[in-house]
Parts: structure tokens; C-alpha cells; sequence
């Protein structure tokens, strides 16, 4: 029990002498940072009136104010500052903010040099000062109030939204893109940082078109997380939604992530695929390639583009893929069907009309090819007919091809001169032969 007694004794006492070295300590923190702000308002004073009498450079001012700027954050960083002093202090702070920006705002107005990093972190001092000021002084009314200077330095924050904008621009020309990405989410959330201004802050730009300079500025920095958290913000930006769109996707295929990219893409097209078409493409390219690598039994374009089609049954390039898979497969009756809707969609599609031909002329080969073999006369001399017949069917969409591309028969003149041979038009065999 006894020592139990001695030891809270020592307790007792250690705690005291702590308290005399904490108030001891601050009395001294106190008295250093009276001094710090002091000498601040010293140095405000001394280049406030070189700047009125028009006598202090640039280069001073700048000098001056950073100076006067460190030992006003270092004094109210440190706590040093009692709670009654604050407001001065910060405003002392917005002073010597104000000058350093404006010198170099109008350096940026003029395209001239000036230092772009020193611009965001003075911005960021001028804000923080002028929320500061504006929390910590009790506004007074009448004709010796500061009611009309709390005002006024409201307006000066709800100002300043646009500034970070501009700080985000030069730190991504300057290569700083982290730096910018900041600056950019600043001014997304201005009122959020800086509640006191919600009613009065409008930037000049709307969040959505923010985010898609942020979000491009992060695809430039290879920052690809960052870029997908400011993704459904960015594309909301119509005028820029369709690169941002494209971005996106590119950014997946730069990851090294192909099945990321597809996933993307294929819910993009079917969410709107009218508006989506060269991205159809893209994928319907990419799951050919796919199947192709697989074997036979893949099958990873034609559900997709089926997909499309529910949602939209006139989508060129998804009907063309289907035909396309049904071609290669030898597939001619299903292919034909579905180059003809190809041909019904868009009437001048060269493309579909000599595909359309081309099913009845492979068919058409591919029948004559079993004649030699068929050793029943009367079956024989059939299926002879029905080989002409199928040539004969290829020839008026051979001839709507030639139609949408008359100054070019090297893509129609050779099939439609046997097509002709076989069918007995020999005049008109000899006039393709003539362009060929």
C-alpha cells in the first residue's frame, strides 16, 4: 500500500513540473509568434508603401511577401497565435498573397514567364488566409465596422474557384500533372472546402467540363485509377463526351488489358449503339480475332452482334459482321439473308450487293463442282441447271455492285463475265471481258 502511495506522490509531482513547462513553453511559443506576426506586418507596411509610391520592383515584391507569408504560417501553424489575434494574422497572410498573384496573373494575361508552381501555392495560402480571416473576425456593423471588408473579402473567395482552374492548367503544361489533378479537384469541391462562399462561388466553367479536363490530364500522367474515379463526371461533358469516351477505351488496350477494353466496349454499344458504330466495329473486329485464334467451336461475334441488333435491327456493321461469320463459315443461304438486309439499310453499299452475288456464285460453284460426279444422267443434267440457274441469280446484284462503283470493274466485271458464259449471254460476256 505504502508504495502505492510513494509512486502516485511521484506521479503527482511529475505532473505538476509538466504543467509549468507547458505553460512555460507557451508562453514562449506565444511570444514568438507575436513577434513572427509582428514582423510581418512590418514587412505588409514597408512594401505596401514602396508599391504605393510606385517605387518597389517585382522582383521585390515578391521577395518581400514571401518572406512576410512564412513567418505568418509558421506562427499560426505553431499554435502560438491566441484565438483573439487570428483574424489579423490571417488577414496580414491575404495581404501578402494578394500582391504575389496579381503580378503573376497579369504575367499569364501578358504570355510572359512566371514561376507556375509558386502561383498554386500562393493560391492556396491566399484561400486558406481569406477563409481564415473571414472565420475568425467578428464582424461588426455601422461606419467603424468591418462589415463592407468581410464582405468584400467573401466576394475575393468566391473569386478564387477560377484561379485554381488556371493554377490546374499551368502545373499540366509544366508537366506537374499531380499537382494539376489538384488543383482541378479544388475547384470541383470549392464550396465543400469553402462552405462560407456556397451561395456566392460560380466558376466560370460547369463541374462536368472540370472533370474532363481533369480526367484528360490524368490519362496524359498515366494515372489511370484517377482517371476512372473522374470518368462519369467527364463524360457528361457533351461537347467533349465522344474523345472522352474513346479515351477510355484506348486507356484499357495501354494497361495491357484487352478483356477490360471489350467489357468496356460492349457495354458502351449496347447502352447506345446508333451513336456507337465505330466501336461496334472495333469489337466485332476484335471477337473475330478471337474466334479465329479459338478454333471453330468459338463463337464470341455473333451473340454480340445479335445483342446490337435486338436493340437496333438497322446497325450496318453488326449486320455486315453476321454475314461476314456466315460467309466464312460457307454458311450462303444465311449469309445472303443477311448482306441483302445489309444492301436494304444502306442502298449504295457496293460492299453487300457484291456479297449478295458472291453467295449465289460460290453456291453456284460449289454445285458444279459435284456434277462429274453424279452418275445419273437425268439427276446430272438437274443439278446442271440449277448451276446455271444460281449463276443467273448472281447477276442482277453483280450489276447493282457495278452500279455503285461503275468506274471500277476490277471489283465486278470478272464474275459477272462468267456469270454471263455460263448463262449464254455471250455479248454481254465480251463487254466485261472489253473492262477487264
Amino acid at each position: 500500500m505504502k508504495k502505492i502511495m510513494i509512486s502516485m506522490a511521484l506521479l503527482l509531482s511529475v505532473g505538476t513540473i509538466m504543467g509549468q513547462v507547458d505553460k512555460a513553453a507557451l508562453k514562449q511559443l506565444q511570444k514568438e509568434a507575436k513577434a513572427q506576426v509582428a514582423e510581418a506586418q512590418k514587412i505588409n507596411e514597408a512594401i505596401t508603401a514602396k508599391i504605393n509610391e510606385k517605387t518597389a520592383t517585382e522582383e521585390e515584391i515578391m521577395s518581400e511577401c514571401k518572406k512576410a507569408q512564412a513567418l505568418v504560417r509558421k506562427a499560426i501553424k505553431g499554435g502560438g497565435v491566441a484565438e483573439n489575434k487570428l483574424g489579423e494574422a490571417y488577414k496580414t497572410l491575404v495581404e501578402m498573397t494578394f500582391q504575389p498573384h496579381n503580378i503573376m496573373l497579369q504575367h499569364a494575361v501578358n504570355k510572359e514567364p512566371f514561376d507556375t508552381a509558386f502561383f498554386y501555392t500562393n493560391l492556396k495560402s491566399m484561400t486558406d488566409a481569406l477563409q481564415g480571416e473571414v472565420k475568425n473576425t467578428k464582424v461588426t456593423k455601422g461606419e467603424a465596422g468591418n462589415e463592407a471588408h468581410i464582405k468584400n473579402r467573401l466576394a475575393n473567395l468566391a473569386q478564387c474557384g477560377d484561379y485554381y482552374i488556371y493554377a490546374a492548367q499551368f502545373n499540366s503544361e509544366c508537366g506537374k500533372k499531380d499537382k494539376a489533378l489538384e488543383a482541378f479537384d479544388i475547384a470541383m469541391n470549392y464550396t465543400k472546402k469553402y462552405p462560407e462562399v456556397a451561395d456566392k462561388a460560380q466558376l466560370r466553367i460547369p463541374n462536368e467540363q472540370i472533370a474532363y479536363y481533369a480526367f484528360h490530364t490524368a490519362h496524359e500522367g498515366k494515372m489511370y485509377d484517377k482517371m476512372d474515379a473522374l470518368y462519369d463526371e467527364a463524360v457528361k461533358f457533351a461537347e467533349g463526351a465522344l474523345g472522352t469516351k474513346q479515351v477510355r477505351a484506348s486507356s484499357y488496350l495501354e494497361r495491357g488489358d484487352s478483356t477490360a477494353w471489350a467489357n468496356y466496349v460492349r457495354d458502351l454499344t449496347l447502352a447506345e449503339p446508333k451513336a456507337n458504330e465505330d466501336f461496334i466495329q472495333m469489337l466485332i473486329a476484335y471477337y473475330l480475332k478471337k474466334d479465329k485464334e479459338a478454333g471453330p467451336d468459338s463463337n464470341l461475334m455473333m451473340p454480340y452482334a445479335d445483342e446490337i441488333l435486338a436493340k437496333d435491327p438497322n446497325i450496318l456493321i453488326a449486320q455486315y459482321g453476321k454475314a461476314y461469320k456466315y460467309f466464312e463459315s460457307e454458311k450462303y443461304d444465311e449469309a445472303f439473308a443477311a448482306y441483302h438486309k445489309c444492301a436494304e439499310i444502306k442502298d449504295d453499299y457496293y460492299d453487300a450487293w457484291y456479297q449478295c452475288g458472291l453467295c449465289k456464285y460460290r453456291q453456284a460453284l460449289a454445285l458444279n463442282a459435284t456434277v462429274s460426279s453424279i452418275k445419273n444422267q437425268t439427276e446430272a443434267k438437274k443439278t446442271l441447271e440449277r448451276t446455271k440457274a444460281l449463276f443467273g441469280e448472281a447477276i442482277p446484284f453483280f450489276e447493282k455492285a457495278r452500279e455503285c462503283a461503275p468506274d471500277e470493274p476490277m471489283k465486278w466485271a470478272f464474275e459477272l463475265r462468267q456469270c454471263y458464259s455460263v448463262t449464254g449471254q455471250a455479248a454481254k460476256a465480251a463487254e466485261m471481258d472489253k473492262l477487264l
